[in-house]
């Protein structure tokens, strides 16, 4: 149990730093010319969107996995933890590609009206949940509805606070430094925290 908290803890934080998720709203910002009260507000809704979106998926496999949990043993000893590590490997062979906002998606938001770039961005954020997350979510459904609820509002709170705090700190010119390096190894680090996970649930569930 504590090893999936601190693994949503960790996943989630790692979430919030992604550039893609907030570095869009600095180039509206630019492009609108907001204020840095309105940009911080819009960066809380997208995120907002966006930890909804992954919210709701990861209590539908939190459920099903609650339902497996519930018939086979050998699910919450065996299936679960060797899923973790399995998922963990597929996100660090596919570290290099981008998972989340691409290029093209900022440049549709670019090219939108003022009165259209908020609904747009808000609309792409919940069409692109955390899929590293997820897995935490099948992790939590062998613990029951509390531990789902758990890693569900733990993911928010953390995700939705790091991305919006660091649109926050953008604005101060944090944006100048290169952030490609991270995002590019994003896939790795999330990785490796789930095959860890993976690995110590195999000896403390």
């Amino acid at each position: 149990m504590i090893s999936l908290l601190s693994g949503t803890i960790m996943l989630s934080l790692l979430h919030g730093l992604i550039p893609s998720h907030w570095l869009p709203v600095l180039a509206l910002k630019e492009k609108f010319g907001w204020q840095g009260s309105k940009t911080v507000r819009i960066a809380c809704l997208a995120a907002l969107a966006h930890s909804l979106s992954t919210f709701l998926l990861g209590v539908i496999l939190g459920l099903f996995s609650l339902a497996l949990a519930e018939e086979l043993t050998n699910y919450t000893r065996w299936v679960i933890p060797s899923l973790l590590v399995l998922i963990g490997l597929y996100f660090i062979i596919q570290h290099h590609r981008h998972h989340h906002f691409h290029i093209a998606e900022k440049q549709k938001l670019e090219m939108a009206g003022a009165t259209q770039v908020v609904t747009l961005l808000v609309f792409m954020m919940f069409l692109s949940p955390c899929l590293e997350i997820e897995a935490y979510f099948l992790m939590a459904g062998t613990y029951g509805w509390m531990m789902i609820l758990a890693v569900g509002l733990l993911y928010t709170i953390v995700s939705v606070l790091g991305i919006t705090f660091w649109v926050y700190l953008a604005q101060k010119g944090l944006h100048r430094f290169n952030w490609h390096r991270l995002e590019h190894n994003a896939g790795l680090v999330s990785g490796g925290i789930l095959v860890l996970t993976g690995i110590i649930s195999f000896f403390t569930h």
